[in-house]
């Protein structure tokens, strides 16, 4: 299997995984949905809307097109009320995806009103408060 393909049942396996979690918490939510990206391509589609804040999952083990990504799909993000990106995988804990998150927290990405959040974390929130912000 190429590396492409690889990504993409990983990055599937974690989108199952965190509809796992919405399911088991009560949280409704809807997968798949269709949007316009800042390209204006309408074949975009969103992980998950849950009570209007849109959701995208980014998983990855080692250091990869992830990263180039992340920006990408923060300005995606912008054109909706409220955005999250739930980082999952062995990457965003190593020296180079601590740097990245530290930036879209902090740094260079601040300025983008979507949330950051390492998939852990985010289901700590949701077990604790029972909602996703």
């Amino acid at each position: 299997m190429k590396q492409g393909a690889k990504a993409n049942l990983t990055g599937a396996t974690f989108e199952k995984l965190v509809a796992k979690i919405l399911t088991e918490n009560s949280i409704e939510y809807e997968a798949q949905v269709k949007y316009t990206n800042l390209y204006g391509s309408n074949r975009c589609k969103i992980d998950f809307v849950v009570d209007e804040v849109y959701i995208e999952c980014k998983f990855q083990n080692v250091s990869g097109s992830v990263d180039e990504k992340l920006p990408f799909c923060l300005l995606n993000l912008e054109q909706f009320e409220k955005g999250m990106v739930i980082l999952g995988g062995d990457h965003w804990y190593t020296q180079r995806g601590e740097h990245i998150r530290q930036c879209c927290e902090q740094g260079a990405l601040s300025q983008y009103k979507s949330e950051v959040i390492l998939f852990e974390d985010f289901v700590k929130r949701i077990v604790t408060t029972g909602k996703i912000i």
